[in-house]
């Protein structure tokens, strides 16, 4: 399978950006699949985030000089991400988690297909969610190609589901995590892009990830989670075109994924009370934080 459509033209350098803490159990397997991949013009940046056990030992043992180990102290998966965007150098820039694992196509179908359509800025694909290597979920994205900032502010499933996009590197210049949050801050990051930046969202029909369930999963802490959502609604409040019927719908989306959420955990007060805090939420004043 060809790195490129464009036959002449260098194949495209992909940074891969990978935060990584106490990632011991899984860090190998990551990184092998990036080994694998077809598309061979990349640069991996593992970020080792002040962990404990022998994540920074795993990552400086594969002798590649395509990949970038930086360590730092701990200061959470977005300053992680931040330190890796400083020092990616690709044309293109894709985020991997370090316990999960990418198709060995992963790259080369989203390359292509960026290369393939200039208009396009940021791509997804479906992505396999599995448990012990079993697949409990596919997700597909709409192949639709389409302005991304309004469906994303309504976390339309069509064109979210994790940080996982493929996105030009001119179109994000400039652009941080926001550190002050542990949860939702993909959301925000991409939402202020497509704010800002215009960004316009397709997606290939293949497998391009594969995101693996355990007890260690970011989604298992419910309560940071839930403060993850509300921080998001007081960003997209301050965003200005941000239309009052999206809003709404963003905090009845937010209302149901967090009532769902709690509901699922056997509690059911804790439900009630966000979904009632979603659905009252006061818009922010210029300056000041929303009412929550």
């Amino acid at each position: 399978m060809p790195d490129s459509p464009a036959e002449t033209q260098p194949a495209p350098l992909v940074s891969i950006i990978m935060p990584a803490y106490n990632a011991a159990e899984f860090l190998a397997e990551a990184i092998r699949s990036i080994l694998s991949q077809t598309h061979r013009r990349w640069q991996l940046i593992i970020v080792d985030d002040g962990s404990t056990d022998a994540t920074f030992d795993i990552a400086s043992a594969f002798d590649d000089p395509r990949i970038e180990v930086i360590r730092q102290d701990n200061a959470g998966a977005s300053a992680a991400r931040n330190t890796a965007l400083r020092h990616a150098r690709g044309d293109l820039i894709t985020f991997v988690d370090a316990d999960d694992i990418l198709p060995e196509a992963a790259l080369t179908f989203r390359v292509n297909f960026l290369c393939d359509n200039p208009q396009i800025d940021i791509a997804s694909g479906p992505i396999r969610v599995t448990r012990n290597g079993e697949e409990v979920r596919l997700y597909r994205p709409s192949s639709k190609v389409q302005p991304f900032f309004r469906p994303l502010l309504r976390l339309d499933e069509s064109v979210f589901f994790g940080p996982f996009y493929m996105v030009r590197a001119e179109a994000i210049t400039g652009l941080e995590f926001d550190t002050s949050t542990t949860h939702c801050e993909d959301i925000i990051f991409f939402l202020s892009a497509a704010h800002d930046r215009d960004l316009v969202h397709g997606a290939v029909t293949e497998p391009v990830y594969e995101y693996r369930l355990h007890g260690g999963s970011a989604m298992s802490n419910l309560a940071g989670i839930s403060r993850g959502y509300f921080f998001l609604l007081d960003h997209a409040h301050r965003m200005a075109r941000a239309q009052p019927a999206d809003l709404r719908h963003l905090r009845h989306r937010i209302a149901s994924i967090l009532g769902k959420s709690w509901l699922r955990a056997g509690r059911p007060l804790m439900a009630l009370r966000c979904i009632a805090k979603a659905l009252t939420f006061t818009a922010a004043r210029p300056g000041g934080h929303a009412k929550q």
